[in-house]
């Protein structure tokens, strides 16, 4: 299957979260990535919840990649790397600042041997600026980027939020950046290199809260509530939980009408925001939550169920969108795996192989892409410069 991207090659050096992400989301556009992991495997190889001794994680962010397993350190490795480099289109890393350059391979190394190479870096503070040598991981970012001082209940400590929002939106931030600077390369013939930061990119978060800053009312945590409007909570019904959030003026109407009350301007909702949950609680805890649903829709009021991961995996909705697919892998055997989610009338996204067993594909890699004949990568398995074939 192919897809806009078909035709880029991409090169990822990375673990964890963003990198990888980010080059699993190019290939489900379409680009073809060779991973290239150290002889002993990705860290996240070995992390927590595993399927058949292999994280489920690594199997999630790892479909679609060719993967080559490599000593780097040995200067065999180093050339052989440089010659998968010089091929691609796109490298992504996603290491701490400096690293890539006390290795060998930092950008300006790089793009000796491949010019019109746009060189990805993804990192907890950037390549510039004071924090640039602070390492990061996801929690510490949204700690550090004003996440958690907004996440969780007023008379309780800060909070992260339950998923890796610093990862997920710092790959999906890659994916951006790289189609932006590809779409300039096909324009101009120049590569480049690309800066992202984690902790620039969580701060979009918290966009609405900046303009409060200089207000007698600062950003602050509120549980489930809106700085500014009102309703917008949870409520419990007979059998589980319903969310139901009011924008506008209309949907407040609505939302009168529904609960039989007086109407009220949208701007004078949050000083009624007490009153608001109050009757809203009342009138959800008489009702299953598919009452309590189909009535707010039939008025026209936002709202929906408040769903577990179960909940999730099990409805329709998942299966027909793709959210959700299933490959079957040679050790860890048939998984369900989250789909690609870019579609579109030419593409529906590309989910094609598993993730590969540690260095499936080195021997393929550089016999069929780099040319190097049977001697010369026996020479190199034997040397162990190059692994493959098993976890």
């Amino acid at each position: 299957m192919s897809g806009p991207l078909n035709g880029v090659r991409v090169v990822e050096l990375g673990a964890y979260t963003t990198g990888p992400l980010t080059a699993r989301y190019l290939s489900n556009l379409g680009a073809e990535v060779i991973k290239v992991e150290p002889l002993k495997g990705e860290a996240v190889r070995g992390f927590a919840y595993k399927v058949s001794g292999i994280s489920y994680i690594f199997h999630v962010h790892n479909v679609n990649k060719k993967g080559v397993a490599l000593d780097t350190m040995d200067e065999q490795g180093k050339a052989v790397l440089l010659d998968i480099v010089a091929t691609a289109d796109v490298l992504i890393e996603n290491f701490a600042f400096g690293s890539m350059a006390k290795w060998g391979f930092g950008y300006e190394a790089v793009r000796e041997i491949n010019p019109g190479l746009i060189y990805c870096s993804l990192s907890g503070f950037g390549h510039t600026g004071p924090d640039r040598d602070l390492r990061a991981f996801d929690t510490v970012i949204q700690g550090m980027a004003g996440v958690m001082s907004q996440t969780g209940t007023s008379d309780g400590p800060p909070t992260k939020i339950g998923v890796s929002s610093a990862d997920n939106m710092g790959s999906a931030a890659g994916v951006m950046a790289v189609a932006a600077a590809l779409n300039h390369k096909r324009r101009t013939g120049r590569g480049q290199h690309i800066n992202l930061s984690m902790h620039d990119i969580q701060g979009w978060l918290t966009s609405e809260s900046w303009g409060l800053l200089d207000t007698e009312t600062p950003p602050g945590r509120d549980g489930n509530h809106h700085f500014a409007l009102a309703p917008q909570n949870l409520y419990e019904t007979t059998d589980g939980m319903v969310v139901i959030e009011v924008e506008t003026q209309r949907q407040l109407d609505a939302l009168a009408e529904m609960l039989s009350i007086d109407r009220l301007a949208i701007g004078d909702a949050k000083a009624q925001e007490t009153e608001l949950d109050r009757r809203l609680s009342g009138w959800t805890r008489g009702r299953a939550t598919m009452d309590a649903l189909d009535l707010c829709r039939r008025h026209g009021v936002p709202a929906g169920k408040v769903q577990s991961m179960a909940d999730v995996a099990e409805n329709p909705f998942t299966w027909e969108r793709g959210m959700l697919a299933e490959l079957e892998h040679p050790v860890s055997g048939k998984l369900k795996l989250l789909g690609s989610p870019f579609k579109s009338s030419r593409s529906p996204g590309v989910l094609e192989v598993p993730a590969p067993v540690l260095g499936q594909h080195s021997e393929e890699v550089l016999r069929d892409l780099l040319g190097y004949d049977d001697d010369k990568i026996a020479q190199l398995a034997e040397e162990g410069v190059i692994g493959g074939g098993s976890d």
